[in-house]
């Protein structure tokens, strides 16, 4: 196994685990933090089950031979920097958590940009 594919690999694991968890023990506390990002009541479970499948729909994509593997690199990278952008927004407390949620995006947002910048399919040999 080349070592592009432990980190494909391990991404993989990353949004399955990230989808599938929380729906299935986080729910409340999901929605809570959903609310408290400024979504509307009526939105939440909308937005926490879309974001649920965006992450397992990742997870799948990179256990595949999908032909643009950048693509969904670089779609990764956007979704969490974007992620990331609201919760220092609307949830900077995260700055000080003790497991450090967001600071951990820091390394994740590195992996997905050296996976995306390798050639025109982004797992050229390495």
């Amino acid at each position: 196994m080349k070592r592009l594919d432990v980190l494909r690999f391990s991404m993989g694991f990353l949004w399955l685990w990230s989808g599938i968890q929380p729906a299935l023990t986080a729910a409340d506390m999901s929605l809570d933090l959903l609310g408290r990002a400024g979504i509307a009541a009526e939105w939440q479970m909308a937005a926490f089950y879309a974001s649920s499948a965006l992450d397992v729909f990742f997870g799948v994509l990179c256990f595949t031979k999908f032909r643009n593997y950048r693509f969904i690199w670089l779609a990764q990278f956007a979704l969490v920097l974007g992620y990331s952008v609201i919760v220092v927004c609307r949830l900077p407390e995260m700055w000080l958590h003790p497991f450090a949620p967001l600071i951990k995006n820091v390394p994740i947002l590195a992996a997905l940009w050296v996976l995306g910048s390798r050639g025109r399919d982004g797992i050229a040999a390495g």
